[in-house]
């Protein structure tokens, strides 16, 4: 039992681990360097890193973080300490969703239903009405993907596994 708990433990970690560092990297390199480029570029590019992301192993992230969350909470739910922190972790992964459902979701549904051409006269105020209010909420996700890794990360040395 204890090597299960352990290898759950540590799935409800690289899963927490890998939507913050997602969620960061988005935020401190690709968005700035998108705002850096033409508008037109970064309108195509970033609706391709949407698809892109919707085609990829991030959905395993996505929706294996709170499986493994609650799978931890379950195994460890006479541990309190433990438990306290996973059900902490569980709570910032369910704000990251609330964020990520309500706002940027439809961002970037408006952002990747449409068609522009590189001559279009309103490119640079669209990219940047975007970028910004994106950006916004995406910093949101990064505090709230923390405090979910965070709280995860805490939890372990009040585990029985490393004793």
């Amino acid at each position: 039992m204890t090597n299960l708990k352990l290898a759950v433990l540590m799935a409800a970690l690289l899963g927490a681990g890998a939507l913050f560092g997602f969620y960061f990297t988005m935020s401190v390199s690709i968005m700035p360097g998108l705002d850096s480029t033409q508008p037109y570029a970064a309108i195509k590019a970033n609706q391709d890193i949407g698809r892109a992301t919707q085609q990829s192993l991030w959905f395993v992230a996505l929706l294996g973080t709170p499986i493994a969350l609650l799978a931890c909470i379950a195994l460890y739910w006479k541990a309190r300490p433990v438990r306290n922190w996973l059900v902490l972790g569980m709570a910032g992964w369910i704000a990251m969703m609330v964020v990520t459902v309500l706002f940027n979701v439809p961002l970037n549904q408006i952002l990747d239903g449409l068609a522009i051409t590189p001559d279009q006269a309103d490119l640079a105020d669209l990219w940047a009405s975007y970028s910004v209010d994106w950006q916004k909420w995406n910093w949101l996700r990064v505090l709230t993907s923390g405090i979910s890794l965070v709280a995860v990360a805490l939890a372990i040395p009040n585990t029985q596994v490393w004793h």
